[in-house]
């Protein structure tokens, strides 16, 4: 049950004034100076007559402590959230807070394996890295290379503390504030995506695809992820989410996001909440290897220089004599391509890298999730270009 005797008073204390005022405007709140000399404000909302929450601006009143536990109390009763997420999203840096929570037996004291913890972070963070490559480059498998606005992105974002309920792990993206005040004023079907700062964007698709998974699932028709590349459904989404699956038959992960209070404005289908039961897994699983093979298996021609060539010491098909790296273009993105060359085509290609010539060659492009470069298999047809 909420309660305001629950919180701590650091906590309450670490909590400021003007955080809180931005987070009940942006939300509709309507505020009105209260008391002598304005020490605090009155906010009341077109929404719900009769209800007063009052926000103490200065700490040296009396009942400073009280007053503010009462405003976190009541937010959460309003709300309809734990107690302890008002403090915890309103003393941290105003972002778009995604909660990953393993629900089931193996969390029953409110700990959890070290082991499954650690691949629960790095699938969320694999969940943001995926939802940002895929805004820029909308791709079925995305190549683990860099690109410089998906890096800065994923530098910004923060690991927060972990919470209580079942096991909670939690990552905040920080955006930047709404700072045109017409804006407050238009409902969310008026205000595009596109005008959102590309952190928002990346939050919105994460829940947004994780949405239209979990749907497809639910409806029983999982083939429909296959062609929702454009919405944000990739191979390194589907692996994203198989990291975090939870251990135990009658376990779930639930995802839950909680937007920036000073940035609330998001197209009205969004999700705010997802759960994938422990069974839904090997579905998300096999949809995975599904996009990796409808993106492979082409043959297809490509042609760029060689960067590099090296010889196969102790080479596993004994005709391959070596390999060559080329730069070329996958997918129309900007790629380096490993080619394994039997003799004379491993002759020519060093000729090549000397005399700095393009090449051209045949096969089909595969792609191990984690690595940084594409392998072309089944090579044909390799000619060094004269022009």
């Amino acid at each position: 049950m909420n309660s305001s005797s629950s919180l701590p008073k650091d906590v309450l204390l670490s909590l400021r004034p003007g955080d809180i005022n931005l987070y009940l405007t942006r939300r509709g709140w309507v505020s009105n100076p209260y008391g002598v000399g304005g020490e605090a404000l009155q906010f009341r909302h077109p929404s719900m007559p009769g209800v007063d929450l009052l926000l103490p601006l200065t700490q040296e009143l009396g009942d400073y402590v009280q007053r503010m536990a009462d405003l976190v109390v009541a937010l959460a009763m309003i709300e309809q959230r734990p107690v302890w997420e008002i403090p915890n999203e309103l003393s941290g840096p105003s972002g778009d807070v995604f909660r990953l929570k393993i629900a089931g037996s193996v969390t029953t004291h409110g700990n959890f394996p070290l082991d499954e913890a650690i691949k629960l972070l790095q699938g969320g963070r694999q969940l943001l890295w995926s939802s940002a490559f895929g805004l820029i480059r909308p791709e079925a498998l995305h190549p683990h290379r860099k690109i410089k606005q998906v890096e800065d992105f994923m530098k910004t974002c923060r690991l927060g503390q972990t919470e209580r309920g079942s096991f909670v792990a939690t990552i905040l993206a920080p955006v930047p504030p709404e700072i045109q005040p017409a804006l407050a004023n238009l409902d969310a079907g008026q205000f595009p995506l596109e005008q959102q700062p590309f952190a928002r964007q990346v939050t919105t698709r994460v829940m947004s695809s994780l949405g239209l998974m979990a749907n497809a699932i639910q409806a029983g028709k999982p083939e429909q992820l296959l062609d929702a590349v454009p919405q944000g459904v990739s191979a390194n989404l589907c692996d994203a989410l198989v990291m975090m699956k939870p251990p135990g038959d009658e376990s779930r992960l639930d995802i839950q996001v909680t937007w920036a209070r000073n940035r609330p404005h998001l197209p009205v289908d969004v999700p705010r909440s997802i759960s994938f039961p422990h069974e839904d897994f090997t579905v998300i699983e096999e949809v995975g290897r599904q996009l990796c093979r409808r993106l492979t298996a082409k043959l297809e021609r490509f042609r760029g220089k060689v960067l590099s060539v090296k010889r196969a010491l102790r080479p596993l098909i004994p005709e391959v004599a070596g390999w060559m790296v080329m730069a070329t273009d996958v997918n129309g993105t900007s790629a380096r391509v490993k080619v394994d060359l039997i003799l004379d085509d491993f002759t020519r290609a060093c000729d090549a890298l000397r005399d700095d010539r393009f090449v051209e060659v045949a096969g089909i492009i595969r792609h191990d999730v984690m690595a940084r470069d594409y392998l072309l298999t089944e090579p044909s047809d390799f000619r060094v270009l004269s022009d």
